[in-house]
């Protein structure tokens, strides 16, 4: 069967998965990967899927036609599979980079550049503003970084984009990162 992602995008309620799993099931389709978040009320989520249908086209037409009788107000959008992901052949180690400081336009833009440079590839990126205070910024960027970059130097290019930001950053491997912060059970 031929391989879709599936993106949908819209105002959140309970019972969108739900809906979107009836449509997919009544589909033929078989779910193989998916994310999904809710940012400022926004449902988000992609679906990669297995489906009997050959034409993107007419498997959006029927996701659509499915969402507007469950009256689920979603954009939709689907396209072939890509297949094999980013980095197939290269050896790449998993980091957690995080930067936090006073909020401002451009702190997301000037950290990815720093990653872009180097061939690193963000992963998943969450920014959480004003946990810290009102104009506070927190943002995490999971990232995969080939056995070729010069860790030291991304180390120090990224410390000082943060400092020209006014940001403190750390930067650990993702198994250090998850072990540092792991809850213990008493």
């Amino acid at each position: 069967m031929p391989k879709y992602t599936a993106s949908f995008l819209g105002r959140d309620c309970p019972g969108v998965v739900a809906t979107i799993g009836h449509i997919l099931e009544e589909a033929g389709c078989n779910i193989e990967e998916v994310t999904q978040t809710i940012l400022s009320g926004e449902f988000a989520a992609i679906f990669v899927v297995a489906a009997p249908l050959a034409d993107a086209d007419a498997l959006r037409a029927r996701f659509c036609a499915g969402l507007a009788q469950a009256q689920v107000d979603l954009s939709v959008l689907v396209r072939p599979a890509i297949e094999g992901q980013w980095g197939v052949g290269l050896h790449y180690e998993p980091f957690v980079v995080t930067a936090d400081g006073a909020d401002r336009p451009g702190l997301i833009a000037s950290m990815s550049r720093v990653f872009a440079r180097h061939g690193v590839n963000i992963e998943s990126l969450k920014a959480i503003l004003g946990e810290g205070g009102a104009h506070h910024a927190l943002f995490a960027f999971e990232v995969m970084v080939p056995d070729s970059v010069d860790l030291g130097r991304l180390r120090r290019e990224l410390a000082c984009e943060a400092q020209n930001h006014g940001l403190r950053v750390s930067v650990q491997h993702r198994d250090i990162f998850e072990a540092v912060h792991r809850v213990n059970s008493f």
